[in-house]
């Protein structure tokens, strides 16, 4: 006759798997539960946070493109818009004219934009971002007045060149003094990301770049 000794000695020999109780499969369930709920709370945020990075890094590539085009041209800004064959009455934009540059449409487009387009009435590539007016602007489209040039420039490291900027409006930039902040896209949370003739990107409230100091202007 078998013994509960016996029984709790077979119970507890290698050749017996015990099972989970109920209690025990209820707790794992309540950690995977708990797992899941901080990883969907984590996700959206880091999701964001990467596409901000990326925002970022893409704007940087088109400074240093900026750059380099400014080396080739006595220093002076790519135009927001230059005349150029085969479409002179349409003309080029920036986003062409940096292309030898930067040899990569993708850049100029933001993660989190879900609709880039490119300028209307131009020859030019869908786009996320847009430069500031006032380095850049030719109302002659080569016959007026140039771009700006680097050296006429003293605070790079506080000179907006590129920023998020509104796709629906279908443009290549913004005046600050013409349309404010209107044109900014706040596609990072509250904040849009902006790049700097020094070269660095970061985001920032759209308040913050006009004030206590304007970083639209060029001092």
């Amino acid at each position: 006759m078998q013994t509960l000794r016996d029984y709790n000695e077979g119970a507890q020999s290698p050749g017996c798997v015990r099972g989970f109780t109920l209690i025990e499969l209820l707790i794992v369930i309540a950690i995977i539960a708990v797992l899941a709920a901080i990883i969907l709370a984590v996700f959206p945020r880091a999701l964001a946070m990467s596409r901000q990075a990326n925002c970022a890094s893409n704007q940087k590539q088109l400074l240093q493109a900026a750059r380099m085009y400014a080396a080739d041209h006595d220093q002076r800004l790519v135009p927001a818009r230059v005349r150029g064959a085969p479409a002179p009455s349409r003309g080029y934009t920036w986003c062409v004219q940096l292309q030898p540059y930067v040899k990569n449409e993708q850049i100029l487009v933001c993660a989190s934009d879900p609709d880039p387009r490119a300028t209307a009435q131009s020859t030019c590539l869908p786009h996320s971002y847009g430069i500031n007016y006032a380095l850049t602007y030719n109302t002659g489209w080569g016959a007026g007045a140039p771009a700006k040039s680097l050296s006429h420039v003293r605070e790079h490291s506080k000179t907006i060149l590129f920023f998020d900027m509104k796709s629906d409006i279908e443009q290549m930039g913004s005046s600050y003094t013409a349309h404010r902040l209107t044109r900014v896209a706040m596609r990072h949370g509250e904040r849009a990301v902006f790049g700097f003739l020094d070269g660095h990107a970061k985001a920032y409230l759209p308040d913050e770049t006009a004030q206590p100091v304007n970083m639209w202007m060029p001092r």
